[in-house]
């Protein structure tokens, strides 16, 4: 058997970052097994989306987590964001793709 983890914890914890980043204009996906931490991906979706430092901060604002490091960046532009969360025992991983103004087709 394998040992527990905080899955159902992050699982819980996904609707109320969803609709944050959704007042923000973006799509939020799960990416990941959430294991080890919480790996979320936030996808520009509106037409009008908040910066990713925007999104972070309502996050910081809403909830008991804290901003670990600097953002780093990623393969095709990505930007990610660690916080943790309560105690330090359960970590997100929230990385945003690149926001292309007036890149409609």
């Amino acid at each position: 058997m394998k040992p527990a983890n905080f899955a159902p914890w992050y699982a819980a914890l996904y609707p109320q970052f969803a609709e944050i980043t959704r007042q923000h204009g973006y799509a939020l996906a799960v990416h990941g097994s959430m294991a080890r931490d919480f790996d979320v991906v936030a996808i520009p979706w509106a037409a009008e989306v908040s910066t990713p430092r925007e999104v972070i901060d309502h996050i910081l604002r809403e909830f008991a987590v804290k901003e670990i490091g600097e953002p780093t960046f990623k393969e095709h532009g990505r930007v990610a964001y660690t916080l943790s969360i309560g105690f330090g025992d359960c970590f997100a991983d929230l990385s945003f793709m690149p926001i292309h103004r007036g890149a409609a087709a």
